[in-house]
Order: structure tokens, then sequence, then C-alpha cells
């Protein structure tokens, strides 16, 4: 049920909760409507068809293309931009260590994005009787870049990562689902990546075309996603890498990465020993790997996988 705002003015509630969204970390804040994405039906069965499905079957369902699914009556999606680079973390700095993104290093970002927006959520209800939302955080079936797109956050760059403008793209997306009418922010105009190809170049296993990412080529996709025994490039570029969890190498060399926003170093970036020491001098057991990535986005990649992915990049098993 839409809510009707009979006692608000709708474009001090959209101020209110954007510097609301914005005190709780998100940096980036923009309102887009919760309409199907029509035209990214096709681009997605194609995606889906091409093997993403057979990779990633959660994803092959309708609700990603219509954000109303998720929650009857949406009207309105505010979206965030919520960094978490730091420009003194960098993957492998350590002598021996192994890469691991950048978005692994903090705790586990859906604790703090969902934890984040279900505080805005419940100061919303409070203030507007009767409204309804639902916070989706990378778990729920929406196409969250897509509805940054929308909200005017940036554009999805060669590379399929939202680009946020001079912010750059190092960032998680939070969007909130809400049954309310508000003024909408004007979607990103274009893709402003030109003729710049530095991603597609550096892509380790060749997953990359313009735009348009390859699962099966991809090392995250074998790295966190998948134990399945991965590509002999893929394989290649593991052990030629050193990337154990995660890739960033399209977001390092990345025009719009020279002077971005940085995250907040009190979440992102604090000491483990996964990053922090020499491979060679980890821990080997499954509760040691269960307690260094306890309340981390690791915490979902089974010892097993780590330690095929270890045995892959090194050679030992």
């Amino acid at each position: 049920m839409v809510v009707p705002l009979a006692q608000e003015d709708p474009f001090e509630l959209k101020a209110w909760l954007r510097a609301e969204a914005r005190a709780l970390g998100f940096v980036r804040v923009g309102f887009a409507s919760c309409e199907p994405f029509e035209s990214e039906r096709t681009r997605l069965e194609t995606w889906l068809a091409a093997g993403g499905r057979d990779l990633f079957p959660y994803l092959g369902t309708p609700d990603l293309v219509e954000p109303e699914r998720l929650l009857p009556g949406a009207r309105t999606a505010l979206v965030g931009f919520f960094p978490y680079a730091r420009p003194d973390a960098v993957p492998g700095a350590v002598p021996g260590s192994l890469k691991l993104s950048r978005y692994t290093w903090g705790p586990d970002y859906h604790m703090v994005l969902k934890g984040r927006l279900g505080r805005l959520l419940r100061m919303a209800e409070a203030r507007i009787p009767g409204l309804q939302g639902r916070v989706c955080v990378d778990t729920a079936p929406l196409l969250e870049r897509q509805m940054a797109v929308r909200a005017g956050l940036g554009w999805q760059g060669k590379h399929t990562l939202l680009i946020a403008g001079k912010g750059g793209s190092w960032g998680f997306l939070g969007v909130l689902l809400l049954t309310v009418d508000l003024p909408l922010d004007a979607p990103f105009p274009a893709d402003r990546c030109g003729a710049c190809t530095a991603c597609l170049e550096a892509c380790p296993s060749g997953a990359l075309s313009p735009f348009h990412l390859d699962p099966s080529r991809c090392l995250t996709t074998y790295t966190l996603e998948t134990e399945r025994e991965p590509p002999v490039e893929v394989a290649r570029a593991l052990r030629a890498t050193g990337w154990a969890a995660g890739c960033d190498r399209c977001q390092e060399v990345c025009p719009w990465n020279r002077e971005p926003v940085w995250g907040d170093p009190v979440l992102w970036g604090g000491p483990s020993a996964l990053h922090a020491v020499p491979e060679a001098e980890l821990p080997r057991g499954t509760a040691q790997w269960q307690k260094l990535t306890r309340r981390t986005a690791l915490r979902r990649v089974r010892h097993r996988h780590w330690r095929a992915t270890l045995a892959r990049i090194t050679g030992r098993s």
C-alpha cells in the first residue's frame, strides 16, 4: 500500500532521508523510481544463458528487473554509496602475502549496511505512520547498479561496476525500498569511460569486454563464488597474480580511482593475518580459518575452498 504524505512535504522528507543516510556513512545518496527495468530483461537473459545461470542460479529470477516484487507497493528507492577502500590498505603490500580484494578486509559489509539502513528505516517509520520499507544489500534479487544509475549516483563502467564520478568505484551499494512517493533524482545521463580501455587490458584472465563480464573467466568467481575447477587460463592467472579472494585489478587501473572518496579506516582495513603476514606463516587448520574470517565477508568461503585456491596459487596442496 502506498502511503500518502498528507502532513509531510515530500521535498523536506527527501532532504531529511538524504541527510540521515549521509550521517550513517553513505557519502552519495540518490532517489529512484521502483518501476521495472524493462531495458535490462534481454541483456540479463543473454548473460544468464551465456553461463551466468549455471554459475549463479540465484540470479535467474524475474525479481531482478521488478523491484516491486521485493516490496509490494514500493514506489521510491533510496540508494546509497558506501566507500570501503583506503590508500594505505593495499593487497599484497606485505612481502609474501596473498592478495585479498579490499572489500573483504573489514567486517561483513552485509551486516554493516543492513544495520545502518535498518536504523534509517525505523526512523522513517516513526516519522511516517503506515510506511513500509525493505533493506536490500547485495543478497536481495535487485539490480543495484542499475538502480544506482537511475538514482543519479554514477554510471556502470566498462568493468561493469558503478563509478560514482570523482568518487570512484570503491564502494558498496545499499538500497532502501519505500512505499511512498518522493521527488526523484535525474538518472545519470551517460557513461564517462570514453575511449579508455585500461580495465579491459588489465583483466588477468580476459574476462572483460566493454560493459560486459564473462563470469566463467573471472577470478572472483572461482575464489569466492564456486568451488568448481577453474578453466586453465583462470588457474594460470591465479598463479601469476596471487589473488586469493576476489580481484581488484580492473579498479586499480581505473583513472576514476586516482583520487576517490576513501572509506572509514575504523571499518575497513583492520588487522588480519590473512593480509598482514606472509602466506607461508598463515595457520592451516579449519578452526583457525573460521576464527580469522569470523564476521567478515569471507566467512561464506569454506576452508576446503580456501585451501584449494591456495594450492592453485602456490602449487602446494
